[in-house]
């Protein structure tokens, strides 16, 4: 099967190719090659590469900036993401589009089901969402991923800029009222390849299991890595950030193990395996 994946130069795509390119004949693409807003351009790599899947993970992702560049936001997430799921139904080819926890606003305080009320708080929420149903829209077939909390080697994530930050202050404040699923990215792409290789279509959650706030995210890396440093708990207020993040965005992954008969392994699991793999 030939996979082609849209945006593969960011965190995720650094981390998920290495796993699909042992299962798929992989091709990987990015913004200077293929502008996912530029129908022209995409129906031109289709063409040259024939591929039997699209993974599309070109996105504005930082959800602070979103805030004030909705316009742009809305142009890659959403209109952007419904060109390649059109293009793809076009050619028949399976189209997966990658999306977010902040699709929720955080309230329900349990796990999300797949099937419960998205109410985003963010720019970036939203137009992801709006992403999610440009892309059923246009081609109804296609394998919408949401995952969170994501992690992985290559480029700067919560671990590398919260160890960073401790080594030049000896000190860390961080918020302790959102609670989410730390994730490895590349467990996440067993799972999407998983889901790709049974033909599945529709939404589904991806994470680690079990859950924790970002300060005992933290907690656990510096454990872990017997780093000794004074971690302070804040609220998400004292952050002061542009954009609101959800409170609460754990998911309820039952669809995907039903549908798969994987289970996906607890945080602190995946933390170690990657820990024992980088050098702080």
């Amino acid at each position: 099967m030939k996979a082609l994946i849209v945006g593969g130069k960011g965190l995720v795509g650094t981390n998920i190719a290495p796993v699909l390119d042992k299962k798929f004949d992989l091709t990987l693409c990015d913004i200077d090659t293929w502008d996912i807003t530029d129908k022209t351009s995409g129906e031109s790599h289709l063409d040259r590469y024939r591929p039997d899947v699209v993974i599309n993970l070109a996105a504005i992702t930082d959800v602070d900036g979103c805030e004030g560049k909705r316009e742009l936001a809305e142009k890659v997430n959403a209109h952007g993401a419904g060109i390649v799921a059109e293009l793809c139904m076009k050619h028949g080819i399976q189209s997966v589009y990658f999306s977010t926890d902040y699709v929720f606003d955080g309230t329900k305080k349990i796990p999300y089901k797949e099937n419960d009320r998205p109410n985003p708080i963010s720019v970036y929420g939203v137009t992801k969402l709006m992403g999610e149903q440009e892309v059923l829209e246009k081609n109804p077939s296609s394998l919408i991923i949401r995952a969170q909390w994501l992690y992985g080697k290559g480029g700067e994530n919560f671990i590398t800029k919260v160890v960073k930050a401790t080594k030049q202050s000896g000190s860390l404040r961080v918020v302790n009222d959102q609670i989410g699923s730390p994730t490895y990215a590349r467990d996440l792409a067993e799972a999407i390849a998983a889901l790709i290789e049974k033909g599945k279509t529709g939404i589904y959650h991806i994470a680690n299991s079990g859950s924790c706030t970002w300060f005992e995210f933290a907690r656990e890396i510096f454990t872990m890595l017997k780093i000794d440093a004074a971690i302070t708990p804040i609220s998400s207020a004292e952050l002061e950030r542009k954009a609101k993040r959800p409170s609460y965005s754990v998911f309820d992954m039952w669809k995907f193990q039903k549908d798969t008969g994987l289970k996906m392994r607890p945080w602190q699991e995946a933390l170690k395996e990657y820990l024992a793999g980088i050098e702080v």
